[in-house]
C-alpha cells in the first residue's frame, strides 16, 4: 500500500491532488470512531463463519481437500506447510482456468501471494465445524502422518476432493457439497439469521439485510438483531459524516475561502441535513441499547465503556436535537472527543499533519455487517448442481 505525503507540497498542490483523488473516490470504510466491535459482533451473530475478507464459499472445502494432501506428504511440519503453500498456489491457476474471474484469492500476485485461502478461510472453517484441530495452521502440519485416522481433524462427511480440482476448477457447487455445508450451518448455528436465509432456498438480492422482503418471516430474535444493526449503520454514518464535514471545515480554515474544501464542506452540511431528515423517521425510542451491548458480549468482540459512551451520548443528543445537527455543539464536541481518545496524539483535530493526510471522506460508507458477501454465499448454495 501506497501513502500520500504533503511534506514536498505547497497548499494549491495538495488541493490539486485532492481533486484528482476525488475522480477516483469511493465511500471510504474505516472504523474512524471505533465502533468495530460492535458491528463485528452483530455480524458474527448474524452470518457466523464469514468474514469481510471472504469471497466465494467453496474454498470452504478447497481449502481442507488442499490440507488433507499436504498433511499426507512425508517430511517435517515445514515440509508439510510449503507443499500446502505450494497447492494453494496452483489452485490460483486451476480457478483461472476453470473460467472463473472473480473472487479468485491471488489472482494478481500468483506466486507472490501473501494472504493466502487459508489465511482467510481458517476462522471461518473452525465456527462452522468443519476444521475439527483446534489449532494454528503451523500446528496442524507438525501432526505426525496418521494422525487424520486417530484424531477428527475434520467433520465427518466432508465431500471427497473433486478428481483433478488443482488442474481446473471452479466455484459452483455440487449439490452434495452445498449438503455438506448447509448441514454445517444447521448444526453449529440453527438459530442463526444465516441458517435461516439457507433454509429459505433462495437468494434474494438487496441494498441492505434491513431491507430484505423476508425480515417478517425470521424469528424475533433475528428481526431484532437486523433491527439493531440498522440503527447502528444509520447513527454511526451520521457521525462520521459530522466527522468529516469539522475536518473540511478545518482544512477550509486553514486554505481560506478560496479553497477547494469549501465544496467538500458545503456536501457534508447537506448529507448531515438529509441524514437528520431520515433519523426522524427511524423509531429510535425503540431501540435498547443495553440488549445491544449483552448480544455483543456474548460474542469473541468486547465494548469497552467508553464507547458505549459514545454510542449512548451520541443517540442521546442527536435524537433529540431539534436543531441542524451539524451545527449542534454537544454533538460536535463528542465527535471531537472520541476521535481524541481513540488517537491522543495522532487525532487530525490535534496534529496538523495527520489532517493534511485526510482524504477528504473517511469511515463515510454506510455498515453492510458482510451482506455482500453473504449474498454471494447464498447465490453460491442456491445455484449448486
Amino acid at each position: 500500500m501506497s501513502f500520500l505525503a504533503w511534506i514536498d507540497f505547497d497548499q494549491t498542490d495538495r488541493e490539486r491532488t485532492h481533486r484528482i483523488m476525488d475522480l477516483f473516490a469511493e465511500e471510504d470504510a474505516r472504523d474512524e470512531l471505533g465502533v468495530s466491535a460492535v458491528r463485528d459482533g452483530l455480524s458474527d451473530l448474524m452470518f457466523p463463519g464469514t468474514s469481510t475478507i471472504q469471497t466465494r464459499l467453496r474454498y470452504m472445502l478447497f481449502v481442507p481437500w488442499i490440507y488433507r494432501q499436504a498433511h499426507r506428504h512425508a517430511g517435517s511440519g515445514f515440509a508439510r506447510a510449503e507443499v500446502a503453500r505450494a497447492l494453494e498456489i496452483r489452485l490460483i491457476e486451476a480457478l483461472i482456468d476453470g473460467g472463473e474471474k472473480t473472487g479468485v484469492i491471488g489472482s494478481v500476485a500468483k506466486g507472490a501471494l501473501k494472504r493466502f485461502p487459508s489465511d482467510v478461510y481458517w476462522a471461518g472453517l473452525g465456527v462452522l465445524g468443519i476444521r475439527r484441530f483446534h489449532g494454528s495452521r503451523s500446528a496442524f502440519f507438525e501432526l505426525q502422518n496418521g494422525a487424520e485416522e486417530n484424531i477428527r481433524l475434520w467433520s465427518a462427511g466432508l465431500p471427497e476432493e473433486q478428481p483433478g480440482f488443482l488442474d481446473a476448477t471452479t466455484f459452483r457447487l455440487t449439490r452434495d457439497e452445498a449438503g455438506f455445508l448447509i448441514d454445517r450451518l444447521h448444526q453449529v448455528a440453527p438459530y442463526s439469521l444465516f441458517r435461516e436465509l439457507v433454509a429459505s432456498g433462495e437468494s434474494v438480492q438487496c441494498a441492505s439485510i434491513w431491507t430484505h422482503p423476508m425480515q417478517a418471516t425470521w424469528t424475533k430474535d433475528n428481526q431484532t438483531l437486523v433491527r439493531h444493526a440498522q440503527f447502528l449503520a444509520h447513527m454511526v454514518r451520521g457521525a462520521n459524516l459530522l466527522y468529516n464535514l469539522m475536518l473540511s471545515e478545518l482544512m477550509s480554515e486553514r486554505a481560506g475561502e478560496a479553497s477547494a474544501w469549501i465544496g467538500r464542506y458545503d456536501e457534508y452540511r447537506t448529507r448531515l441535513s438529509d441524514w437528520q431528515r431520515e433519523l426522524a423517521q427511524l423509531p429510535l425510542q425503540d431501540w435498547h441499547l443495553e440488549d445491544l451491548w449483552r448480544r455483543v458480549d456474548a460474542t469473541a468482540h468486547r465494548v469497552t465503556p467508553l464507547t458505549r459512551r459514545f454510542m449512548t451520548e451520541w443517540l442521546e443528543t442527536t435524537s433529540r436535537a431539534p436543531s441542524p445537527v451539524c451545527d449542534n455543539p454537544d454533538a460536535r464536541r463528542i465527535i471531537e472527543r472520541r476521535e481524541r481518545a481513540l488517537k491522543g496524539a495522532k487525532s487530525r483535530f490535534a496534529n496538523a499533519a495527520a489532517l493534511s493526510r485526510w482524504s477528504g471522506s473517511s469511515g463515510t460508507q454506510v455498515l453492510g455487517f458482510r451482506w455482500e458477501l453473504v449474498s454471494s454465499h447464498l447465490k453460491d448454495l442456491a445455484n449448486a448442481e
